[in-house]
């Protein structure tokens, strides 16, 4: 009688928030993701008590159809406890010339509706008259990873502005892009 080959399965991928020991330390992990450039967006919603804004360089598109984006704010956050309750927020793509701006509001505690005009949405939600880039958002998901939430959500309205270079975050520094290939499509 002949043996029957089974292919095994794919192994259930590893609890992305539980903590597990990494072969090199945080500083070392820091230092080499800094190596990416980003942009910066000032993510707000409103709640009762006034307008909410959180600095957030961890956002990317996710999905044109539908269209999705995901935002991955910190766990430890303050400010993203109250957001995570309201039923919309918004994405605000920083332009070059908002890097003294995020200077000034980066760090937790900071009042990020300070000396920056904004205006809120028909649905409430706060938007930066200066923002290269404004998307109002729904969440739709959130999950746990590591020390971060990664909150997926789905794109009801935008606006872009494509006569300014946006703000980029590279090894610490805040700058802008100096030259862009253009490349036919």
């Amino acid at each position: 009688m002949g043996r029957m080959l089974v292919a095994p399965g794919p192994a259930d991928p590893p609890d992305a928030g539980e903590p597990a020991a990494a072969p090199f330390g945080g500083a070392a992990f820091r230092a080499a993701l800094a190596r990416f450039a980003t942009g910066i967006t000032l993510v707000t919603a409103a709640d009762a008590s006034g307008p909410l804004g959180l600095v957030v360089n961890a956002f990317t598109s996710v999905s044109l159809e539908p269209p999705l984006i995901a935002i991955c704010p910190s766990r430890r956050s303050f400010t993203w406890s109250r957001m995570r309750r309201c039923r919309r927020f918004g994405v605000n793509v920083l332009g070059a010339g908002h890097a003294e701006y995020v200077r000034r509001v980066a760090h937790p505690g900071a009042d990020r509706f300070v000396g920056i005009d904004h205006r809120l949405t028909e649905s409430g939600v706060p938007r930066i008259d200066t923002a290269i880039a404004f998307l109002e958002c729904e969440p739709i998901s959130e999950q746990p990873a590591g020390d971060h939430w990664i909150v997926v959500a789905r794109v009801h309205e935008l606006i872009a502005d494509h006569g300014q270079a946006p703000l980029i975050f590279s090894d610490g520094k805040l700058g802008s892009v100096a030259e862009v290939e253009d490349h036919p499509r």
